[in-house]
């Protein structure tokens, strides 16, 4: 396979540079050995020693590379296990998590838990959390898991995430609150039938443009009630929904009367979905893997990278689509709930019933619990999602992150400086004309339902939030975590060309407090 990322190593020394400021926590290259028979009469014992590998690993991830079609053209991909999307790891509340990576790519890689609580050295962020895992070689990583719901993981190296390297994360309560006969994991990524690494050359037309950076055609799904057509990078040639395309569709079977758990996660690169299944509401229990007070929905906007979890009682016997249709395209992938029918898909565009939750409709999601912060001094961050459309470049407060595609002259991120124990408010105000899905890193936010009311009492807690051309987004999470923490634009092609920032925990200086 061509090496996708020849510019990767000079960028991440670009990188390194910025975040040195910062003091990143680098961590080592480990290789696992010596899991054998080890204190097997105490399952505990081994959690309780420290400094070397106590137990096998759980998931062993053979990252490689391979050459796949999932829409018909044979495109370098990097899979795991053979396989896209990667394996589903699942484990239950309060479990150690280990899994070992092996890289047996020729470039570099690493792995990133999204939405998970992790030490911050665990974290998969090149340089910010620990060093890229070379070529030909392997990592342990192993931290223990402090919550529950659905959550992925993903590449943070270049555009290694865009061919295959991503998959589901779930993390089952010891005691559910919700009754239901399955627990079915939903994963939908988006595909194109060439090397990346052309795409934003071809949007800054330094190459001859191909179809994916063209304006999309035919009759486009939007997001209710706009005004404006849904904008998007690159008209994708299609989409898969659990490693699935229309081709030969995804089939679910069940019976009448079942009640499903559909665990909803947008794994795309930059594709939005509006979700629905044929004949059916969705209850909406939890969203980004925290519970809600439910909500009821036909039809639910999924930014980049969210998730949403939902209960569905089938009604009755036959076979139900589930349709994933992309903003701002004409397409849609489809999965089939068969409950003793004949498992035909239904291809034709949906009929959306007139409830919408999800993006765009934040505002009706609340926290059945306080979710008000700890008391502690508050650090207010004002930051504007911007871009230069004529370079392609995109900035947060102004400033470019170095990533893969921002030249040097222009990288000048700066990190944003908290301290444990403070109430971190951030605001974000959109001055494009793209939707941009923020993601924090190590951290849960409370999500404003209504910018400024920091009082609110069950304000929603996530992880990601789309926010829209020209709104304004507010929410607030409590510095208890400290390290360096990426905080990113979701889309992959907005990150890869400057939108990200920093949030580096640092002290004052002992005696010169202000």
């Amino acid at each position: 396979m061509r090496s996708t990322f020849s510019n990767e190593q000079n960028v991440l020394s670009r990188r390194a540079a910025i975040t040195a400021g910062a003091a990143a926590s680098l961590a080592p290259i480990a290789v696992a050995s010596g899991l054998e028979g080890q204190d097997q009469g105490d399952p505990t014992a081994a959690d309780r020693r420290v400094g070397a590998l106590q137990r096998k690993p759980d998931y062993v991830f053979d990252i490689a590379p391979a050459i796949t079609s999932p829409l018909g053209t044979p495109t370098g991909s990097i899979l795991v296990n053979g396989q896209d999307p990667g394996p589903e790891i699942r484990y239950r509340e309060g479990d150690m998590f280990r899994v070992l990576l092996q890289n047996r790519l020729d470039t570099p890689t690493t792995v990133h838990w999204h939405g998970l609580i992790v030490p911050n050295w665990m974290d998969g962020v090149p340089d910010i959390t620990q060093i890229p895992i070379p070529a030909g070689q392997s990592f342990l990583v192993e931290y223990p898991l402090v919550q529950t719901g659905s959550y992925w993981y993903h590449s943070h190296v270049g555009l290694q995430e865009q061919i295959g390297l991503h998959g589901p994360f779930i993390i089952e309560e010891r005691t559910p609150p919700y009754r239901y006969d399955h627990d079915v994991t939903c994963f939908c990524t988006d595909w194109v039938n060439q090397n990346p690494d052309d795409l934003i050359p071809q949007i800054r037309g330094q190459q001859p443009a191909t179809e994916a950076v063209k304006v999309p055609r035919g009759n486009r799904y939007n997001l209710p009630g706009a005004k404006e057509p849904y904008n998007v990078d690159i008209n994708y040639p299609g989409f898969l929904f659990n490693g699935r395309s229309n081709d030969e569709p995804w089939v679910f079977n069940c019976r009448k009367g079942d009640r499903l758990r559909l665990r909803l996660i947008n794994g795309a690169t930059s594709a939005t979905f509006r979700v629905a299944l044929d004949g059916h509401e969705m209850e909406i229990i939890q969203c980004d893997g925290n519970p809600c007070v439910p909500v009821k929905a036909d039809s639910i906007c999924m930014a980049v990278a969210e998730r949403y979890d939902v209960l569905v009682t089938i009604k009755e016997t036959g076979s139900f689509t589930l349709h994933w249709c992309a903003l701002g395209q004409a397409q849609q992938v489809v999965g089939v709930i068969n409950a003793d029918g004949d498992a035909k898909p239904n291809l034709d565009r949906p009929r959306f019933g007139p409830r919408t939750a999800g993006m765009g409709r934040y505002d009706l999601f609340r926290s059945p619990h306080d979710t008000l912060p700890p008391e502690g001094p508050i650090n207010t961050i004002e930051l504007d999602l911007g871009g230069d459309m004529s370079r392609y470049l995109w900035s947060m407060g102004g400033e470019f992150y170095p990533e893969v595609y921002v030249p040097e002259d222009v990288a000048d991120a700066q990190p944003l400086n908290i301290e444990y124990g403070q109430r971190v408010r951030v605001r974000l105000t959109n001055k494009t004309k793209m939707w941009h899905p923020m993601h924090l890193h190590g951290h849960f936010y409370r999500l404003l339902a209504k910018p400024g009311d920091w009082g609110q009492r069950n304000a929603i807690i996530k992880d990601t939030v789309g926010v829209g051309p020209g709104q304004q987004v507010d929410f607030e999470f409590y510095a208890d975590n400290p390290g360096n923490w990426f905080f990113h634009c979701h889309n992959l092609y907005h990150l890869a060309t400057g939108m990200a920032r920093v949030f580096h925990y640092g002290v004052h200086p002992v005696g010169l407090e202000p």
